[in-house]
């Protein structure tokens, strides 16, 4: 497991793409996500050790300038995160599902990754900004106690304006949890 992400979203493609170049010329990472996303913003997720993380993290920062939407660096990252970047999610069987839409990728990806340390809940689902038009989208399960106390943790680790909606179901329908296996 990698002991850190960075995560960096860029309101132009261009300029994306231009940081994204420097910042793997500068240091020393993994490359998760480097693509357009809805709206016309782009999105760049990398890994590996805490130092070189950092490294092109400061990098990007001073790189992509006004064009930087958001960003941040996720130290110790929980490893269900790196799983589902890589689209691999929990075999959990499901019990309560929490669906969780932000505004951006980066504030709920931190948002999960506090939720998933805080709260014994595991992802089945994690969409970043592609067709829905640059949100993120994240499903987990858990006991309808666990998928509350992860929701409470996600809504307290987040600016409010970038919650767009957010739902605990207790028990869903059979077509539902077949839908996030």
């Amino acid at each position: 497991m990698s002991s850190a992400i960075g995560v960096v979203e860029l309101r132009s493609i261009s300029k994306g793409y231009e940081t994204a170049d420097r910042m793997l010329k500068t240091s020393s990472v993994h490359v998760h996500h480097l693509k357009p996303i809805c709206p016309g913003k782009f999105l760049i997720i990398i890994s590996g050790d805490t130092a070189d993380v950092q490294e092109a993290m400061d990098f990007a920062k001073v790189d992509a300038n006004d064009f930087r939407i958001s960003d941040f660096v996720l130290h110790g990252v929980h490893p269900e995160i790196v799983e589902g970047l890589k689209k691999r999610y929990s075999p959990q069987p499901i019990d309560a599902i929490g669906i969780m839409e932000t505004s951006t990728v980066s504030s709920g990806i931190f948002a999960l990754n506090n939720a998933l340390k805080q709260s014994d809940i595991h992802v089945k689902r994690m969409n970043l900004g592609m067709a829905i038009g640059g949100k993120f989208l994240a499903v987990f399960t858990g006991s309808v106690s666990d998928v509350e106390q992860g929701m409470k943790v996600i809504l307290s680790s987040m600016d409010e304006k970038r919650m767009v909606h957010y739902s605990v179901i207790p028990s869903p329908a059979e077509e539902i949890k077949n839908h996030f296996k």
